[in-house]
């Protein structure tokens, strides 16, 4: 009996030894020192199709560890046979939003009315991503930087992508873009990353014309074709560029920390309020004989600098005849809203509101007025956002506070430009000209000139903000 005891007894350990073996086993508990990865609701895997060759359905069998893609309208038209429901397609203008709307049933519908499925937002994993409409985004009232604000203060997300047909050029679009949230911007070949994030920055990586946002230009790979894979966890999110085989031929990274710490406060302590917004309405006038300016006795006429005599240290006031003066009687002149100009470039023909007439004279002037009335002392900074071809000057208050691409001194109307690209919405700091600002009505006026009487091209815009210290807009 004893021994019998003692073999049911061994048996009973070994069955418990087997139960908890088993249960240790099916724990998965970890039994080499290191943590697990994220759970599979934490993390994902989204392939981008930029400007791709050869076929997308091929590069999709391929790469079937990623459930979900994105492309363009245009080159899911032209690959109708790779269109699914894993396929999410970016609206770029090539068709109507109507016939849109009908191409991809598994689309968002209305996600913001009135924009049909040409605007939409999916969640994958802890990242959020939006599909915007880069045409509309340039149109005066548009809500979709409000809506992607409104979204992600409804459900935050620990990364943020946006993709785009083309830039909007718009520094405020940018910035809207940044505030709400958003951690990296994909335009065709371009990724645009907000600088605090990045961890680990690709080759071709430079700072792009826009505050905080940081470029990628992945037209510059050497090895093509390529797809854009994106990969994230609880704490990074990797942006790869792979080839058709996956293997990785550069990467960009960045860290949710990073991206956690940006102290959006720091943003509303030093609001940016702004005096004359991009695509404004502007008075305007061909150059010719009628526009006059005065040149004051001791001006400097090789300067570049504000209009001073040399010897004194208060400025100069204009007579009212002077076009630069703020007494100046423009109500005589068009009125057109920016961008103004015209151009033989298709793109930027496009994004012209008011169309100038060509004239014999190399230059164009613009003048606004725009109203303040707060306190200077609470005043940090003054802002310029201009886009311009050839050349330009700027006034505040009749004095000279910015000048590109042409000759320092007195201009008249024939005077030419440096021939110089197209610039699109330059950032320039003009806090030392914040003493300039008057309480009450203030004009700036703008003069811009061509680098040849016969140039076809002439382009104008521009904004003006303040930085203020919680200061309440006026």
């Amino acid at each position: 009996m004893a021994i019998l005891y003692k073999y049911k007894l061994s048996l009973s350990l070994l069955a418990l030894i087997g139960v908890l073996f088993c249960s240790f086993y099916w724990t998965r508990v970890p039994m080499e020192g290191f943590k697990s990865s994220a759970s599979s609701s934490a993390t994902f895997r989204f392939g981008y199709f930029s400007q791709q060759d050869g076929e997308i359905g091929d590069w999709i069998k391929n790469f079937r560890d990623i459930s979900y893609f994105a492309a363009s309208n245009r080159l899911l038209e032209s690959h109708p046979e790779a269109r699914s429901f894993q396929l999410y397609p970016i609206y770029d203008g090539s068709t109507t939003e109507q016939k849109f709307d009908q191409a991809y049933p598994h689309v968002p519908t209305e996600a913001l009315p009135g924009y049909g499925k040409s605007v939409y937002a999916i969640k994958q994993g802890n990242a959020k991503l939006f599909f915007l409409n880069a045409g509309r985004l340039q149109e005066p009232g548009d809500n979709q930087l409000e809506w992607i604000r409104k979204t992600m203060n409804d459900n935050k997300q620990t990364f943020a992508l946006a993709w785009l047909s083309e830039d909007p050029k718009l520094p405020e679009v940018w910035k809207a873009l940044r505030t709400a949230g958003i951690s990296a911007v994909f335009i065709r070949d371009t990724v645009y990353a907000l600088h605090v994030g990045v961890s680990q920055e690709p080759s071709d990586y430079r700072p792009s014309d826009y505050e905080d946002w940081d470029v990628w230009g992945l037209s510059e790979m050497k090895e093509k074709p390529f797809i854009t894979e994106m990969e994230a966890n609880e704490t990074a999110l990797t942006i790869k560029a792979e080839n058709e085989e996956g293997q990785p031929l550069d990467q960009l990274e960045l860290n949710a920390d990073n991206l956690a710490s940006w102290d959006l406060a720091t943003l509303k302590e030093k609001e940016e309020i702004p005096f004359v917004g991009i695509q404004s309405l502007w008075r305007y006038h061909a150059g010719d004989d009628s526009i006059k300016f005065a040149i004051p006795d001791g001006v400097d006429l090789v300067g570049e600098g504000p209009i001073i005599e040399t010897s004194r240290t208060e400025p100069v006031p204009l007579p009212d005849y002077d076009w630069r003066s703020p007494d100046y009687d423009d109500s005589g002149w068009k009125t057109g809203r920016a961008p103004l100009g015209y151009t033989n470039n298709k793109e930027r023909k496009s994004s012209i509101q008011s169309t100038l007439e060509t004239v014999a004279s190399p230059t164009y002037y613009f003048r606004k007025t725009f109203e303040w009335n707060g306190d200077p002392e609470k005043l940090s900074g003054l802002t310029l956002h201009i886009a311009f071809e050839d050349g330009y000057v700027v006034y505040l208050n009749g004095q000279e506070v910015s000048r590109d691409a042409i000759l320092t001194g007195v201009l008249t109307e024939s005077s030419l430009a440096i021939p110089n690209d197209f610039t699109a919405y330059r950032r320039i700091d003009l806090k030392a000209h914040l003493n300039k600002l008057v309480k009450g009505t203030n004009e700036i006026a703008v003069e811009v000139h061509r680098g040849h009487p016969g140039a076809p091209n002439l382009f104008f815009d521009l904004g003006l903000s303040v930085e203020s210290n919680g200061e309440e807009r006026q």
